[in-house]
């Protein structure tokens, strides 16, 4: 009764059936099990622990193996308690994948642990402090899976703990709006760094409500040769598309036969692998540099003439312009607005009896007679 109460409150998830994949068409399915790093989560970590009981229950029914990607908070709640520590076991007997999952400073749920410098991470974080860099991350995992080979580190400011994540990645970076849709979980190819080295990376969606498992089967049903990755949260708000992509995936591969954790994708040889451009990088910020220096060289005076005189046998000559203020090479001193030659108004000899030298009687027999 209970199996059908949840199978009829899960109905409206079941979307009608797209079509089928091609016969090489595998899958993996991821699911996060996060830190809850805030006051009062535990009591939210502990249902989480409960749904994901429940989603590996029904992964095993179905022989779907999953990719289990842990917190350090996570890893500690699981090994702390025997009788978890040992249904971890048991799942790992079945096939199941143990990895890790890091959510970085500049994300809103951020797990506590970074290698940034406290600077760096004040500007990220206010005051918040860290509870460890990636060694004591990586050794709370450890306690779970020493030689852990998948991980999900979601941001990309802190490049020293990234630099020591797991090999296999499947958290795509460079489209955290989720742009790429349910076509981020397609994979038709392993890319590899194009320096070389154990790096591996694939793509994973995430269909965490009806419309995302619509998309995620049609995207499913398109495919023909190819790695389809789902991921989602141990959550009971999300145990329902997980449920939903799980009868999804029986209808087109009954027996899960072609269900492949992310380990065995790569190791496994079932995508050819390619070489991935690095991001591109910021161009540096252009400095002003300085001018060079000149160094003066004192030259002797019999050389400094003879440049002199070649200066002088280089320079253009002008031709002749007629001016009015006298021949070229000999100026005429004038007063502002007067012709050469003209003079002043009230001068004794211009011609005018003006009122100046009448006021002044035989000041100017010239111009005014008597």
């Amino acid at each position: 009764m209970k199996k059908l109460a949840l199978a009829l409150a899960l109905l409206p998830l079941a979307a009608a059936p797209a079509p089928a994949a091609g016969p090489a068409t595998y899958y993996f399915i991821a699911v996060q099990n996060g830190a809850y790093n805030f006051k009062g989560g535990r009591p939210a970590l502990e249902e989480s622990y409960k749904a994901l009981q429940g989603m590996v229950k029904l992964a095993g029914e179905r022989g779907v193996r999953l990719t289990l990607l842990f917190s350090a908070q996570y890893a500690e709640y699981v090994s702390a308690d025997p009788a978890r520590f040992a249904e971890l076991a048991g799942w790992q007997r079945e096939g199941h994948e143990v990895g890790a999952y890091h959510q970085g400073p500049e994300t809103t749920a951020w797990d506590g642990y970074t290698d940034l410098a406290a600077e760096e991470l004040a500007g990220l974080r206010g005051g918040a402090p860290a509870s460890g860099g990636h060694k004591e991350y990586f050794a709370a995992l450890a306690r779970l899976e020493p030689g852990l080979k998948t991980g999900c580190m979601v941001g990309g400011s802190d490049t020293k703990f990234l630099a020591a994540a797991p090999p296999y990645e499947i958290c795509l970076r460079g489209d955290p709006a989720g742009a790429r849709g349910a076509a981020a979980g397609v994979n038709d190819s392993v890319f590899v760094p194009l320096a070389g080295g154990p790096r591996r990376n694939l793509s994973s969606y995430h269909p965490s409500d009806k419309a995302g498992i619509e998309a995620a089967q049609s995207a499913f049903g398109g495919m023909g040769l190819g790695v389809y990755g789902a991921s989602f949260r141990s959550t009971p708000a999300e145990f329902g598309a997980f449920y939903a992509w799980l009868n999804f995936l029986a209808r087109q591969d009954p027996q899960g036969l072609r269900s492949r954790t992310v380990a065995s994708v790569v190791a496994g040889g079932l995508l050819e692998q390619k070489k991935a451009a690095p991001p591109a990088a910021k161009k540096a910020e252009a400095r002003k540099q300085p001018l060079p220096t000149r160094t003066l060289i004192k030259q002797s005076p019999a050389v400094q003439q003879e440049q002199e005189q070649k200066q002088e046998q280089e320079l253009p000559k002008l031709r002749p312009i007629p001016s009015l203020f006298g021949r070229p090479g000999h100026r005429v001193p004038s007063p502002r607005g007067q012709l050469p030659g003209r003079q002043k108004p009230g001068w004794c000899g211009d011609g005018i009896c003006d009122i100046y030298e009448r006021g002044k009687p035989g000041s100017c027999r010239l111009d005014c007679g008597k």
